[in-house]
């Protein structure tokens, strides 16, 4: 474990957001804490709104038959660009990793990212153990990576960097802190300065700009744990930057 700790309060129900809420363009990392299990496809937590339907549809092709016995002239059609969620879900299911934002916020992270979305999150986790997360994920699947911690303590450049070089050149996103506790500039400014080293590949959320641009009720009570509306603000953000990474990669 990498720098000082401190074990925050447990989410508690905030009022839900009515209408639409802003996003801001930055990227930033979420460490909350309430971490506790791997979920690879766990029936939402009661308090969690119900998951929205994911439908994938894919293209039908038919080519027509040629109508004359004469050659038929051929013409290659410009390829379709595919959206950015279809092109992340080709290279493999995604992984976040997180701590009680994470947990609580499943049910929308996998409406966001889709139903084969990993959600490994666990309360009070610490960023420390994001290297090993990532490397036992890197060894077996392909897919892009989320990392949402830093609200339970310091994180470590040296942690970051390990974590970017597990998963080599997939797409990740790191998940910025928004908690009232001493180590929020300084975790948000290591994972600025970690996206930077890394390449255009790893994006940072600024979950901090995000939640200011996205007004009240965002949060729960605490101030740190998103709202039911507040979940959706924060899968739709990382849906979002990993579409930035995805393009960049």
């Amino acid at each position: 474990m990498v720098g000082s700790t401190a074990m925050l309060p447990k989410l508690r129900p905030g009022p839900a957001v009515v209408g639409a809420t802003a996003l801001a363009s930055s990227a930033v990392a979420v460490g909350g804490l309430i971490v506790a299990a791997s979920f690879s496809s766990p029936a939402p937590p009661a308090q969690l709104p119900p998951a929205a339907a994911v439908v994938s549809t894919a293209p039908s092709t038919s080519v027509p038959e040629p109508t004359t016995s004469a050659p038929a002239s051929t013409t290659t059609a410009a390829p379709t660009t595919e959206n950015a969620p279809d092109r992340r879900r080709a290279t493999g299911p995604i992984l976040v990793v997180g701590d009680s934002i994470s947990l609580g916020s499943t049910a929308a992270i996998r409406a966001a990212l889709g139903p084969d979305t990993t959600v490994d999150a666990e309360v009070g986790r610490q960023f420390s153990t994001a290297p090993a997360k990532v490397r036992a994920w890197a060894a077996r699947n392909p897919g892009p990576i989320v990392v949402d911690l830093g609200a339970n303590g310091t994180v470590s450049a040296a942690d970051v960097d390990a974590v970017l070089t597990a998963a080599g050149d997939r797409p990740v996103v790191l998940v910025g802190t928004f908690v009232p506790r001493s180590w929020q500039s300084s975790n948000n400014a290591t994972l600025t300065a970690a996206a930077a080293r890394h390449g255009s590949n790893v994006v940072f959320l600024d979950w901090a700009a995000t939640v200011r641009a996205a007004g009240a009720g965002v949060l729960g009570a605490d101030g740190i744990h998103p709202t039911p509306a507040g979940r959706t603000v924060l899968a739709t953000a990382i849906r979002e930057a990993l579409s930035r990474a995805t393009r960049s990669s």
